[in-house]
């Protein structure tokens, strides 16, 4: 099951927190560009996806440039950056696309019809076709700006590695990248996102996940068991239950600790556990090997499930914005424990007997 640390330990990194991104207020509020008059302005209050007024033609292409950010909390400089969190579709419907950069993100036309866009802020999303799931959305401080424009510029293309796809909920970023056998991490201020591929093992107690990692920065210099301190870097294994198993490295929190993630809507899904810690490794190739049916009922318990439907690796720093950077390699999933599977290239392959 599940561990917790004491609240006095909570309360503490708490108060950590709130010195060191006191200390960081003017130098994250000075890296915003500024709304500009004649922006579109949204707030992360809106219920709607807010017309552009730019209409297009299937392949038509469309720039999006943005500016500005949500300020969740002044005093600690909590911010949510347009990469992260402005969306938009064309025609009312889906699919819905996430800009990449904030300068300016060419799309070309899925669709034919007016673009529209919406600030995701808080919310998450149900499904591809711009739904959010129930709950509040609070207009924020500050807002996020922006503007769409038709262009003759190239469309801005985002390739994951190969095999490997952005999740939906968290759409397209920059920060992952694959040469060879390696997948390079490197998350900025504010990033987030899954990268995820399908597999189909069955989960047994011989089924291992192993891989190598070189940790070169850690994202959050905090206990990662808080909301506002959740930031990190790790690989995981999805359940046909819909659960999750994260592997993550932590500064502080020692190995073996293992915590539901203290998100929303995560808190019922993900659970984390803590397989390296500390400094002294950083910058070192670390071999690591996982018995996921142990792990399973160690950490999470009750039934078991019966297959592993998903491998991710997950990057965030949204919270803190100090950003992180990661090669992985050798991402095996066997089933038999030999560890004979390999990548080839940036793919992950499994092996049954």
């Amino acid at each position: 099951m599940v561990e917790l640390r004491p609240e006095a330990a909570k309360q503490e990194t708490g108060a950590r927190w709130d010195v060191q991104q006191r200390k960081a207020v003017a130098r994250i509020f000075s890296e915003i560009t500024p709304v500009r008059s004649g922006d579109i302005v949204l707030t992360g209050g809106e219920t709607d996806w807010t017309p552009t007024g730019c209409r297009v033609a299937r392949g038509q292409r469309f720039s999006v440039s943005s500016r500005g950010a949500n300020v969740l909390d002044p005093d600690h400089a909590v911010i949510i950056q347009p990469k992260y969190s402005l969306w938009v579709r064309i025609g009312k419907s889906g699919p819905i696309r996430k800009i990449v950069s904030e300068t300016e993100t060419v799309f070309e036309a899925w669709a034919e019809g007016e673009v529209e866009a919406f600030c995701k802020a808080l919310s998450w999303w149900d499904g591809v076709d711009g739904r959010i799931l129930p709950g509040p959305r609070d207009a924020f401080g500050g807002g996020i700006g922006f503007s769409v424009t038709l262009t003759e510029a190239l469309a801005t293309i985002t390739e994951p590695p190969e095999h490997w796809s952005f999740m939906d909920m968290f759409g397209e970023v920059t920060i992952f990248s694959g040469t060879g056998t390696d997948i390079v991490v490197d998350t900025h201020d504010g990033d987030c996102c899954i990268l995820q591929t399908p597999v189909d093992v069955p989960l047994n107690d011989r089924t291992r996940l192993s891989w190598s990692w070189l940790v070169e920065k850690l994202p959050s210099e905090l206990p990662e068991d808080l909301v506002l301190t959740h930031d990190y870097l790790s690989v995981a294994v999805a359940f046909d239950n819909g659960l999750d198993l994260t592997y993550l490295w932590s500064k502080e929190l020692p190995v073996g600790y293992h915590f539901a993630c203290p998100l929303p809507w995560w808190c019922d899904r993900e659970t984390h556990w803590i397989i390296e810690s500390g400094t002294e490794n950083l910058g070192k190739w670390k071999n690591e090997a996982r018995p996921l049916a142990a792990d399973y009922r160690k950490a999470i318990g009750g039934k078991m499930p019966e297959r592993i439907v998903g491998v991710w690796l997950i990057a965030n720093s949204l919270f803190q914005r100090l950003g992180g950077k990661a090669l992985f390699r050798d991402i095996t999933l066997s089933e038999d424990g030999t560890g004979r599977s390999v990548i080839a290239g940036s793919g992950l392959r499994c092996y049954s007997v």
